[in-house]
């Protein structure tokens, strides 16, 4: 059995842009899942703000859970970025998505030793603070396990990195994944239809025995992203079968 089976899988709120929070919900249980990475589209990274107990009593009613977070800044600010990780254990997140700062990481490497929480940075692309899997792969030198990478395969492939090659760079730094398509110097595109290899990127999972959230995102269809995104989570569910 693919140890990826273990992986939490779900989607990015982002997807669901256009819903309110409920309709992110159902957005969801249409794709027949039960995990949410959530982002400040849908509700603040503040554990005192009003209405975060009816969010959590919602989740809960609804079956959805949250292991990841973001994408959230992390500056050089130590009581800001504390109340994301006081947000993220109130919430029950383990992950919390990244673009943090240099000077952040310090800060950021006591944080995820006190409240158990990693960090993982998100590669947004060209011109992003975090473009190639070098820019990450030198910002987490000399620090903590607890902070790696969150990979973005659709911004990898704008990059012209192949997403399995990035995975084995990374190593056990991969901590979680936005599984996401494109055509390199074109559009994005439905997970399987782009020119990242989804049995070559399974294979790369499984070879680190990676077994933290796999995300899926789509940017496109914003009104109705379900469908496609239905078409890409089977065509990811048969690469796994395949790898």
């Amino acid at each position: 059995m693919s140890v990826l089976t273990e992986c939490p899988l779900g989607a990015q709120s982002y997807s669901f842009r256009q819903f309110d929070f409920e309709g992110s919900i159902q957005c969801l249980k249409d794709l027949g899942l039960s995990v949410m990475e959530y982002c400040a589209v849908h509700f603040p990274p503040d554990a005192s703000e009003q209405g975060f107990v009816t969010i959590k009593e919602r989740l809960a009613a609804q079956g959805v859970s949250v292991p990841c977070f973001g994408v959230e800044g992390f500056t050089e600010d130590a009581a800001a970025n504390r109340a994301k990780f006081e947000f993220a254990r109130a919430l029950g997140v383990q992950v919390l998505s990244a673009d943090p700062t240099p000077e952040s990481f310090d800060n950021l490497d006591a944080l995820t030793e006190e409240y158990g929480i990693r960090i993982a940075i998100h590669n947004h692309g060209p011109g992003a603070r975090y473009d190639k899997v070098s820019d990450t792969l030198d910002a987490i030198r000399g620090h903590r396990r607890a902070i790696g990478a969150c990979l973005d395969t659709g911004h990898a492939l704008r990059s012209n990195e192949a997403p399995h090659e990035v995975v084995q760079q990374l190593g056990p730094r991969v901590i979680s994944v936005h599984l996401k398509d494109w055509k390199i110097g074109g559009d994005e595109q439905i997970i399987g239809e782009g020119d990242m290899d989804l049995v070559a990127m399974a294979r790369a999972l499984q070879a680190i025995q990676f077994t933290g959230p796999i995300v899926f995102e789509y940017e496109e269809s914003p009104d109705n992203p379900v469908p496609d995104m239905a078409i890409g989570l089977a065509n990811w569910r048969q690469a796994c079968e395949q790898a």
